[in-house]
Formats: C-alpha cells, structure tokens, sequence
C-alpha cells in the first residue's frame, strides 16, 4: 500500500505545472553554502554528546554501585548475624530443653527431696544412671560442656564429670549466681559465669562461654548446663566481618566473648560499656544497625538478641572497609571514562574531516546531475560506504537512464494494468473476507483451549502442592518411627537388666530358704538337748529326794547332807524351769522359721513368675522392634514413590505450561493474521483508488520523460 502511495505522489510531482517551480527551488538549495553548521563541526558536537553522557553515566555508576554495593553489604551482614544467633539460640534452647528434662524427672526429683536417702542401692543405681545420661548428652551435644545437677547437702550432687560430693544448693542461693533462684517469676536463666559453683566443682570460667540455671519445682534443686567456649569460638570465628572489625557475645550479667579483640588498640575494648550497646539492649527490635564513631573513625555498629536468654550478638565494621570496593569502582570508572573521552575526541575529529571532504566531493557532482545531466560518472578515493555510495550513484544514474527509456515503453501498459488491478482488488477483498471469519473461528478455539490448559496448570499445581505435604508428613513419620525403634531397643535392653536382677533375687531367696531350713533343724536339735537336761533334772531330784531319807535316818550326824541335797534339788528344779524356758523359746523359733519359709517360698514363686512376664515382655518389644523395621522399610519405599510422582508431575507440569503458552502464542498469531487480513483489505481499496490514479497520470509521465538529457 505505501509503494502504491509513493508512486502515485512521484507520478503526481511530474505534473507540467509544477516542473519549472521544483527546477528553481532545488537551484536555489544547490547554490546556498552548508549554511551556519558544515557536516564537520556538527559530527565532531555529535561526538561530544556521548562524551558527556560518558562522563554523567561513570558519576551515576559509581554513586549507584557504592549504594548498592553499601546497603547489599549492610544487609547481608545483618542477615549473616541474624542467623548466627539464631544458630546460638538454637543451641541455647536444646540446652534449655535438657535442663527441662531433667527438672520434670520424677527419680531425680525424688533424689533431691531425700526419698533416697534410706535405700542406697536403688541411690546407688539411680546416681550411676543419671551421671551416664548426662556424661552421653555432654558428649552428644554440640553446645553443651559439662550438666550439674546442685542440691542440698544433705544429698550428693549429680555431675556429667562423675564429681562425688555434697550438694550446696543452700549455700547458691546466698552468693550472687543464686540470686536469680530466688526470682519466682522465672525458672532458667543465662549468665556469664559461676564464680562460687566453679570454686566448688573445681573448674574456671574458660571451662564455658555461659551457663544456663534452671530450679527444680521443688526449689530444692537446680540444673547448671555450662556451654562450650570452643563452640562459641568456632561461631564467632565463622563471622569474616573484614580487616579490623570486632564480633563479640554479651551476656545478660555483662560477660563478653570478643572475637579480634588481640590487637593492642582493642584489649580494653567493652561493647557493654557504650552508649550505642546499652541502647541496644533497651530496643524492642530484635535486631538493628547504625553507624557510630570508635577511635575518630566510623564503624558500622550491628546487634542481634538470641531470643529471651538476654545475650546478644554485637559487631563493629569499619566503615572504610565497606567502601573499599567502592572506591574501586571509582578509580577504575574514572580512568576508564577518562580514555573513552579521548578517543571518542579523537576519532570523531578524524571521521568528520574524511566524511566531510567526501561530501564535498560528490556534492559537486550531484549538482551536475540536479541540472538534468545524467550522463556524470561519480568517484571518490575511498574504499569505505562512501566509495560504495558514489558507485551506487554511477548505477543509479544509469538505471534511471534505462527506467526512462522503460517508462516511456511501459507507460502505455499502464492505463491497461490499472483496470486489471481495479477487477483484482475486488476478488482478493472477498476472499480476504472469507479468511478473516475463519480466523475469528479459529481464535474462538484457540482461546478456549487456552482457557483450559491453564486450569490444568492450576490443578497441576494443587497436586504439587499436596504431594509436597504428603512428602513433609512421610518424613515426620519416619523420624518418628526411628525414635520408636529407639525406645524399643531401650526398653529390651532395660528388660533384659529386669531379667538378671530377678535372677539374682530368686538365688538370694533360695539361699535364705535353705538356711531358715538348717535353722529349723538346729533348732530341733536344741529341744532334745533340753528333753536330755529335762531328764538329768528329774534325776537329780530323785536322787536329793533320797539323799533327803537317808539324812533324816542318819539324824544329826545327817544334817549337813540334808542341805546339800536340799541345794541340789533347788538346782534341778532351777534347772527344769530354765529348760522349759529355752524349749518354749525354741518352740516360737520354729514357729517363727515354719513361718519365714513358707513367705520365702511364697516370694520365689512371684519372682519365678515375674521372670516368666519380664521374658514375655522382652519377645513382645522384639515384635515390635520387627514391626517397626517393616514399617521403616515400607516408608521409605513410599518415600521413594512419592519422589517418582514429583518428577512425573514436574514433567506433566512443564508439558502444560508449554501447551499453555503455544496456545496463547497461536491466538496472538490468530489476531495478528486478523489484522494482517484488515490491513489487506485497506490496501485493496487503496489499489483501488490508486489504480483510477494511475490511469489519469499516465498521460503526464510521458510529458515529464522528455525534460531528461540521457
């Protein structure tokens, strides 16, 4: 349609009454000088401009990239802290949760009250236990050093170090580290140091970094878990805050941890003791940054509080490290802008003195050819466009030689060729009408499926998301399971222990009963020892009796041996009464010992089947133990189907989104056709009308042929 137009505007411009006005006026252009402004001086100002847009964009560079580079770096730095004391109060309260294990344990609570104190094998055993724990936890935990369990001194104390001594809870609570025991408010609490547990447990302040006290219900009792300095270190060393900066821990009594606090301008530094750090502990914000002044120079001063245990996180950065890489930026931006200036001076002098002379040159020559003479050849000493652009000169002329010769042939066929094209316009605009509908259909189509693939992408996306929660809660299981199987392990283990003990009950009462057996029969023997006394008595006394006659006949030469036998009847009846009392004696320790072994025995057969359910017990854990290795396995199994899905549905995701979009590119296509059919149907009118041009102008193109010298 535009070549359509331009023709038609070319053929109109040739028109007679126009010719001699176009003639004058293009002399009067070809005669005027290059006016206030040459070529040369208005290349080299437009080789200037982009200089001076050099030189703004290395100033807004460089303001943009030391911004940027400045607040990435705040930021990220903050969030490295943030996270460092996340990481801490994570630790803190694994801590934390160890102390509440053992404050809630009803054996050790027992312990502290005394319960204990008058069954010292189950003391003996419950101290063992409770040390390995807290020895295995000691071990175990990343953040914990040691655990100490303080109560009062009438009991011993438990200690993951295996300390045996009394405890001093009362003791705690006079010095300053037990004030905050006193407090009914809360039950735990951080500090920095210990300085009376340390003086009794034998250990230092460099032993840990800060302790966590914790009371028991009771208030008999506390938990002291100290944390260890060689975690605490690694952290803080793990923080690469730049040349010259200080990180340090702050506790809620005042003990600092600093990190690059070697340097001999820094030993006496305290973060506790600035204005800027008291602030920071009085905020409501958890975490925060400004710049402060340290030593005439300015540093970046940022804080993070590690939960409610009231230690935080502190760092200076100097400033001038920040900027170091912006300064950087500086330099290399004004040594770079400075040689793009140069050489953009440089070349724009060289460029606009060479185009301008071959300008000049060829203006002469198109002067000529303006005149009506086509029969110029244009050169230049050039092997650049312009060379290119003389020579195309050169064939242009000789073209436009040959498309006169052509026009004034063709221009007959012209008023032919317009009624032609008038009858063709008609037909192609019918038929752009038919297309156009069917397009309109098509796009009808195309945008229902359209519709429908992207609430398949929306479905699609549902399942991802159930199956990733399906993903979460098989994991929870599992971990879940394997605690389970722990406990399993634990419980048959425990049972197993039962079993001994049983075991040695049952020997220890068989041996009792054996010997209350003996004793019974000792006993029996001690009753016919008696039954011998008994008779030897009765003798004694038969024979005082008589000795008694034979005295009373002998009369009073008789009387002195009547009281012998008198004695002796007195002692054999003492003798009888004293038996008698040794068999009644001996009669209730038989009775008592008949007695005895039937409870002994009674006792046997409980512990027997004791042994007999602990067993039972042991196989049913074993069971289950097996249960939960199957139900183990068969998680993972699903874990791994559940993974399969994810990639499948990834896959049908991806071919949804791709069919979603072809769509939507196919129905752009569609309305891009559609306008394309319009545009055509414009265009047929045009050639339409242009044709009826055509036709009237055809006359004056052979006119306008004749004023050309080829």
């Amino acid at each position: 349609m535009r070549n359509h137009k331009q023709l038609i505007e070319g053929v109109t411009a040739l028109r007679p009454e126009f010719k001699e006005k176009k003639m004058e006026t293009r002399s009067k252009k070809q005669n005027s000088g290059p006016g206030k402004f040459g070529i040369r001086t208005k290349l080299i100002i437009g080789f200037i401009i982009p200089v001076l847009f050099i030189l703004l964009l290395g100033l807004i560079s460089y303001t943009k990239a030391s911004q940027g580079l400045i607040a990435n770096y705040e930021q990220a730095t903050k969030k490295t802290i943030d996270m460092t004391a996340n990481y801490i109060g994570f630790g803190l309260n694994s801590a934390d949760a160890v102390a509440l294990q053992y404050t809630v344990d009803k054996d050790i609570s027992g312990y502290a009250l005394g319960l204990y104190n008058s069954k010292p094998l189950e003391m003996s055993n419950l101290m063992t236990s409770v040390n390995n724990d807290m020895m295995a936890k000691a071990m175990s935990e990343q953040f914990i050093e040691s655990i100490q369990i303080i109560t009062r001194s009438d009991v011993k104390i438990f200690s993951s170090k295996n300390k045996n001594m009394d405890g001093f809870y009362d003791e705690l609570l006079k010095e300053k580290e037990g004030e905050y025991l006193n407090n009914t408010e809360k039950k735990s609490y951080w500090i920095g140091e210990h300085s009376f547990t340390d003086s009794k447990l034998g250990t230092t302040k460099e032993d840990y970094s800060l302790s966590l006290l914790k009371n028991f219900e009771a208030k008999n009792a506390c938990v002291i878990i100290d944390i260890k300095s060689k975690t605490i270190d690694s952290i803080l060393k793990g923080l690469d805050l730049g040349k010259n900066s200080l990180v340090g821990l702050i506790t809620a009594d005042g003990r600092e941890i600093l990190l690059n606090s070697t340097d001999k301008n820094n030993q006496d530094f305290k973060f506790s003791s600035e204005s800027y750090f008291k602030k920071s502990v009085k905020a409501k914000e958890a975490s925060g940054s400004e710049y402060v002044t340290y030593k005439s120079e300015e540093y970046l001063y940022l804080y993070s509080k590690v939960g409610d245990t009231g230690v935080i996180i502190s760092a200076l950065i100097p400033k001038a490290y920040i900027m170091k890489q912006a300064n950087d930026i500086k330099y290399s931006t004004v040594i770079l802008v400075a040689l793009a200036c140069i050489a953009a001076i440089i070349t724009g002098t060289y460029l606009s003195t060479g185009i301008s002379n071959c300008i000049q040159s060829i203006t002469k020559k198109l002067k000529q050819i303006s005149e009506g003479d086509l029969t110029v050849t244009v050169t230049v000493k050039r092997k650049d466009e312009f060379a290119v652009l003389a020579n195309n000169i050169t064939d242009m002329l000789g073209n436009m030689r040959g498309l006169i010769q052509k026009v004034a042939r063709v221009s007959r066929l012209v008023s032919d060729s317009a009624r032609n094209v008038k009858e063709t316009s008609k037909a192609i605009a019918g038929t752009s009408t038919n297309i156009s509908s069917a397009i309109n259909e098509i796009g009808h189509g195309i945008s229902g499926q359209a519709e429908d693939s992207q609430s398949c992408l929306m479905q699609m996306d549902e399942l991802s998301q159930k199956i990733t929660v399906v993903n979460e809660n098989i994991g929870e299981i599992q971990r879940v399971t394997n605690d389970t199987k722990q406990r399993i392990t634990k419980g048959i283990t425990t049972m197993e222990e039962l079993t001994k003990q049983s075991e040695a009950t049952n020997n220890i009462t068989k041996y009792v009963v054996d010997n209350i057996t003996a004793l019974e029969a000792k006993s029996n023997s001690i009753k016919q020892i008696i039954k011998v006394i008994n008779e030897i008595a009765d003798q004694t006394s038969l024979l005082s009796l008589n000795a008694s006659i034979e005295a009373a006949r002998a009369g009073e030469a008789g009387r002195g041996f009547a009281v012998v036998a008198d004695e002796i009847r007195k002692l054999a009846d003492g003798s009888i009464q004293a038996a008698n009392e040794i068999k009644r004696v001996v009669e209730e320790i038989i009775t008592q010992t008949t007695d005895t072994v039937t409870t002994a025995k009674r006792a046997e057969n409980i512990v027997a089947r004791q042994d007999d359910i602990v067993n039972t017990t042991i196989s049913s854990f074993r069971n289950m133990s097996i249960g939960v290795e199957r139900l183990i396995n068969n998680l993972e199994v699903i874990e791994q189907n559940i993974k399969n899905m994810e990639g499948a549905r990834e896959g049908t995701l991806s071919a949804v989104e791709s069919i979603s979009a072809i769509s939507e590119e196919t129905l752009a296509a569609s309305y891009s056709v559609d306008e394309t059919v319009e545009l055509q149907n414009n265009s047929v009118d045009a050639l339409e009308n242009a044709s009826v041009v055509l036709n009237e102008n055809a006359v004056e193109l052979d006119a306008a042929i004749n004023l050309f010298r080829i």
